[in-house]
Order: C-alpha cells, then sequence, then structure tokens
C-alpha cells in the first residue's frame, strides 16, 4: 500500500486532506487509523474533535481509549499508540516522549448542590485529604481520583496546607483513611450528585448541573477567571508521541486539525482555554 499523502487544508471549517483515498489509501486500511490512550480528563473533549475530523474525511478512523495519564505516556514511550494523552505537565522523568499543549483545563472542587458550603480555601481542602478535618463542619467526606490520574497529580501539586509549620503539597502525603478513589471524572460527578456533605474534583469542562462548583480562595470557578489568573487551580492538557518516530500523515493531520482554528473552537466550545 502506497503511503498516504495527506494534504491539509487549514480553513475556519476545519482540517482536512481530501486527497486521502485518492493517494492510495483505502477506506479501512490501518493508515486511515489514528490511536490515543490516557486521561480520562482529556478524553471528552478528544471525542468531540475527533468526531468533527472524522465528519470532514471520509474513512478515517480515530480511537480513543482511556486509562490515565500516566498510561497515555507510557503508550506513546511504547510507540503502541500513535498519541498520548496527558492531563498535566510531563514530568521529567518522562523521557522519549515530544509533547504539546493542546488546551488549559481548570480544575474544580465540586460538591451537591444543596451543599451548604459555596468557598473553600486550600488548607481547609488540604485538611480534608490529608488528615479528615471536615470543613467547614459539614463537609466530612472527600473523593479522589486514582494515582495514574493527571488530574490528581495537578491537584496534589496544587493544593497546599501546613505540616509541622512547613507549607506542604498533598502530593507528599498520605491521603486520609475514608478518601475515596474513583477512576474517572464521571464516577466523581456520580458519586457527588445528591450529596450534602462531600467534595471532589473534576475537570472544569466536564462540571455539569448535577453539582456545583465551590469557589476556591474566595474567587468563582470560571473559564475567564483561569483565563486571568485569579482561579489557581489549572493545568495543560498534552499530547504526546514517540519522540524517535514520526507522526503517520494522518495523525498529523488530526494534529494540525486540533491546533487550527476550527479545533481550537471546539476546544472553547466544551468549556476550555484556546492554546
Amino acid at each position: 500500500m502506497k503511503k498516504l499523502t495527506a494534504i491539509v487544508l487549514a480553513s475556519i471549517t476545519g482540517v482536512s486532506f481530501a486527497a486521502l483515498t485518492a493517494c492510495g489509501g483505502d477506506e479501512t486500511g490501518a493508515e486511515n487509523v489514528v490511536t490515543l490512550s490516557g486521561s480520562t480528563s482529556v478524553q471528552p473533549l478528544m471525542l468531540k474533535l475527533a468526531a468533527a475530523f472524522e465528519e470532514q474525511n471520509a474513512g478515517v478512523d480515530i480511537q480513543v481509549s482511556g486509562g490515565g495519564s500516566g498510561q497515555g505516556v507510557s503508550d506513546a514511550q511504547k510507540g503502541t499508540v500513535d498519541l498520548g494523552m496527558a492531563s498535566r505537565a510531563i514530568k521529567a522523568t518522562e523521557t522519549g516522549v515530544q509533547s504539546a499543549t493542546i488546551a488549559i483545563d481548570g480544575i474544580a472542587i465540586i460538591a451537591g448542590k444543596d451543599c451548604a458550603v459555596g468557598s473553600v480555601t486550600s488548607a481547609e481542602v488540604f485538611g480534608l485529604y490529608a488528615n479528615g478535618t471536615p470543613i467547614q463542619s459539614v463537609i466530612t467526606r472527600a473523593v479522589a481520583r486514582k494515582t495514574s490520574s493527571g488530574t490528581r497529580g495537578a491537584f496534589d501539586e496544587l493544593i497546599k496546607g501546613t505540616v509541622n509549620g512547613v507549607e506542604t503539597a498533598l502530593e507528599d502525603v498520605l491521603l486520609a483513611d475514608g478518601v475515596s478513589e474513583q477512576e474517572s471524572g464521571g464516577l466523581v460527578l456520580t458519586m457527588i450528585a445528591g450529596t450534602t456533605n462531600t467534595v471532589g474534583y473534576v475537570s472544569l469542562g466536564t462540571v455539569d448541573g448535577t453539582v456545583k462548583a465551590l469557589d476556591f480562595e474566595g474567587v468563582a470557578a470560571t473559564i475567564e477567571n483561569v483565563k486571568n489568573g485569579s482561579y489557581k487551580l489549572s493545568r495543560p492538557f498534552n499530547l504526546v508521541w514517540k519522540a524517535d518516530r514520526e507522526l503517520s500523515e494522518t495523525a498529523k493531520a488530526f494534529y494540525d486539525f486540533i491546533m487550527s482554528e476550527a479545533g481550537q473552537a471546539i476546544v472553547a466550545q466544551e468549556g476550555y482555554i484556546q492554546v
């Protein structure tokens, strides 16, 4: 089978490569398939981007699976996927990959809609997750993500409290007994909805009408406040790929679409911040 030649047309309506099949790729060939794995926080946005790209490019199949940010980076390092998804910065120890930020996301601390608490501080959140200390005598339970989650990694790095008089990040302590760990943001939303004494954290772009986002340090969890820097809980959405392997023409065209005006418009429509 001939190597695909992708003609990438960037416009306000999107990026396409209409000459795909004419240049040798058939509609079921592996050359038309792009595989991604990783962050379940990035996954909903990526599915929207994939659907838009597939609609413009008949025969292309964008396959998106989860597994967590660590899984996405690992799969990219091994070359078992075209692109890995990570909802955090790439660690210095995660070598052998290239990365690019495709969006910025806020992390929302969420509670049930009828919870009496409307605003929390970093010290209060740290106390609950690290020591089981209730927040404002109302919130007594906490939900976290699994350690492989990029959302967990960013949250644990950003939430700080005091231990023996020293400012300490949540990532540097063990979670208190009773903190529930969930595989995905969707499961966190499900656990929080309908409660009045429980908090968790999810991607700001996934907050729905079943829960409410709490103010953090007196600042509302909004896209505008993430943009202007007043809301401090934010992190990058990154794509990673194997450093010593060139992306396929189809994977490169999909990446170019994500970074195009049309792709970034979808980023904004889904409640994330454009890059």
